[in-house]
């Protein structure tokens, strides 16, 4: 016997369309949200020499800025990856959108570290569940759900690189509280895009969410423990890279930051290649994976060394730009395809053990730094967890090939 319901529109789970035409407007829409939440990540580095002194605070605690803004991503995806399980993205990405919005925009009006650091979680909350929507999304597109991860991935790139790229610009004009205000309204444009994307973009609705199959997945763990030492070594550095440009090379903040967002930008050509490479099978996505982790403990390590020679600052970076972001696609296609565990489930959980390098990592960086005044001991800590994600990368493909469809 069937019963009937009302739902709200922001609520009611729709049937899946193929409409092809539909797809580059999806994608399109996400790597809009990707550009979005990404620049939160980077937007405060920059700052940091000026919030140090205007705020009078150390640098552990500037560091926290990145800890409490990725402690509410690691609160959110998991709970994100069950409500579009549940729900469908479309109602998951409006309103943790519309969250970011409101905490970016309310960030900056009291300079006050503690109140700044309660809306960077605020922030957090909302860019978790929207990037995990964003990136079921994508997922969802079928033939071209290889190319479509590379595209939202490379987006983030662009908008790390944003955020550090413009604040220095910005800030030379507004100040840096003006600055954190605009990257609060940058949330706007792809909140008011999803209010009208309604064709074709919702994937089947799951009729049970099982967190605990999740749990219990090893290729969750061993995905989320690579993707760690990719994404999350890759953030963990890219907070202080100007700071260590400053420090280390005695050039301009503009400088710095330039140099340092060319890193970041270039993995917007990264993640989509490894999408391509994926697609045409020219190699493994477990493969793939662990060339990133090997590659991305290569530019720390080149980065930690006490010798301070351009050229190797520009390789180290260069191998990290490349690590971070290539084997992108091979995390969350990957989890897409798992037997056992429900796609949203699977990315939300393995964002979620990815995360503890860039909770951990720039506080600590902050910390070493003021104790030791350079940088060798802070880049050189965050091996710590490459080795980890190094080790699960081997140990990620028997796991997959078991769980997978």
């Amino acid at each position: 016997m069937l019963q009937s319901r009302t739902e709200t529109p922001f609520l009611q789970p729709l049937q899946k369309s193929v409409v092809g035409a539909s797809i580059p407007l999806r994608v399109g829409a996400c790597c809009l949200v990707a550009v979005a939440t990404s620049v939160h990540y980077t937007d405060y580095g920059p700052l940091i020499p000026v919030m140090l002194k205007d705020l009078h605070i150390a640098a552990s605690q500037a560091g926290l800025m990145s800890t409490l803004l990725f402690l509410g991503l690691a609160v959110t995806y998991l709970p994100g990856g069950m409500l579009v399980d549940r729900f469908g993205q479309r109602p998951v990405l409006v309103w943790s959108l519309l969250l970011m919005t409101v905490g970016g925009v309310l960030l900056p009006l009291w300079p006050n570290i503690f109140w700044m650091l309660g809306w960077r979680v605020v922030i957090g909350l909302g860019a978790g569940a929207a990037f995990i929507a964003g990136a079921g999304v994508v997922a969802g597109v079928e033939k071209q759900a290889a190319l479509a991860q590379g595209l939202y991935g490379g987006s983030l790139q662009i908008g790390s690189g944003l955020g550090l790229l413009l604040t220095p610009v910005i800030s030379a004009h507004i100040g840096w509280q003006g600055t954190f205000l605009v990257w609060g309204l940058i949330g706007i444009p792809a909140l008011v895009m999803w209010c009208f994307v309604r064709d074709g973009w919702e994937a089947k609705r799951e009729r049970k969410v099982d967190v605990a199959a999740g749990v219990r997945s090893s290729t969750v763990w061993t995905l989320g423990l690579s993707h760690m030492g990719t994404f999350g070594v890759g953030n963990a550095i890219a907070a202080w890279i100007s700071v260590y440009l400053i420090h280390t090379y005695n050039i301009s903040l503009g400088l710095a930051a330039t140099f340092g967002a060319l890193g970041l930008i270039s993995g917007a050509l990264f993640r989509p290649l490894g999408g391509w490479l994926l697609g045409r099978k020219v190699i493994g996505s477990i493969n793939l994976l662990r060339v990133g982790t090997i590659l991305a403990a290569l530019g720390v390590a080149l980065l930690a060394l006490p010798i301070h020679w351009p050229a190797l600052a520009a390789l180290g970076m260069t191998s990290i730009a490349i690590g971070a972001t290539i084997p992108y696609t091979s995390v969350f296609d990957s989890a897409a395809q798992l037997r056992t565990v429900s796609k949203g489930v699977a990315q939300g959980l393995l964002s979620v053990v990815a995360c503890q390098t860039v909770l951990w990592g720039p506080p600590l960086i902050g910390f070493l730094y003021q104790q030791t005044g350079n940088f060798t001991l802070p880049f050189g800590i965050i091996l710590f967890f490459s080795a980890v994600a190094i080790s699960a990368s081997f140990l990620a493909g028997p796991a997959y090939q078991k769980e997978r469809r």
